[in-house]
């Protein structure tokens, strides 16, 4: 009989040991820590803001053989030796790049990037007793390929300086007008221009592949010159030859936002082949 009783004891006391373990709540999952993002590898992305010029000042060089045209008419005022068109307008497109990190806050790396110029072209017509000079002076593209080298101020905040190369796709044309020409003249230069940039930005990681950059770039792409108008004539009856040509500087300002996607160290190096 007692064997019986504590059995039936050992029996209750298992039943209640289980039941009280089920209404325990189920312990959680420790989740795995989150580091800091890395910035190490290929990235690519979208960027937009604004141009402007800083050089405006279009160069005028005027020469004849006999008097009566172009010089002649500079020098009595009619033909304007300097005059200055700005530019400005918004800027837009893309970029890839990829970094490289050293020590624990320092990050170097190789950026290029290709830009659209929106409403960006500048003209201006002088006139002048019985002729008028018409000119402009446009970007059509600007791109840069650039190293840059950054200090992360804390694990998602990079600041960084950059410099490297620019190049664009320059437009310079100069129409003149006038009862002496007889008919107008247009000297029209375009070719693509090779200078320098420099700049300084920052650039946060709002998610763990995603950031998004603020940057100034400034640019300088050299000078652009026209071939020159010629207009012949005569004077007393004797042949002559008098030239027009217009030169202009190509530099100016950039302020744009970006926004980039990252890609994973590993993926990064697949898109390589280095694995």
């Amino acid at each position: 009989m007692n064997k019986r009783l504590i059995a039936a004891a050992a029996a209750l006391a298992s039943i209640a040991t289980s039941a009280s373990a089920a209404d325990l709540p189920a312990k959680k999952a420790t989740p795995e820590p989150v580091g800091p993002p890395e910035w190490k590898g290929f990235y690519l992305g979208l960027d937009g803001g604004y141009d402007w010029s800083i050089s405006n000042a279009i160069q005028q060089d005027y020469l004849e053989t006999l008097p009566g045209a172009f010089a002649t008419h500079a020098i009595n005022g009619s033909l304007p030796t300097r005059s200055s068109v700005s530019r400005h307008g918004f800027i837009g497109g893309g970029q890839i790049g990829w970094n490289w990190s050293f020590g624990n806050y320092f990050l170097i790396g190789f950026e290029t990037d290709i830009q659209g110029l929106v409403g960006d072209d500048g003209s201006r017509t002088v006139f002048g007793s019985g002729t008028s000079t018409s000119f402009f002076k446009g970007l059509d593209n600007l791109g840069t390929a650039r190293a840059r080298l950054g200090y992360l101020f804390n694990p998602s905040l990079l600041l960084y300086g950059t410099a490297g190369l620019a190049y664009g796709e320059g437009v310079l044309d100069a129409g003149y007008y006038g009862t002496w020409l007889g008919q107008g003249l247009t000297d029209l230069q375009s070719t693509t221009l090779i200078g320098y940039s420099v700049g300084a930005g920052a650039e946060w990681r709002f998610l763990p592949q995603w950031s998004i950059k603020a940057e100034y770039l400034y640019y300088n792409l050299g000078s652009l010159q026209t071939q020159g108008a010629q207009f012949n004539y005569k004077v007393a009856g004797v042949p002559a030859v008098s030239t027009a040509q217009s030169t202009a500087r190509f530099d100016g300002s950039v302020v744009r936002l970006g926004l980039n996607y990252h890609f994973k160290w590993d993926d990064a190096l697949k898109l390589i082949d280095l694995e």
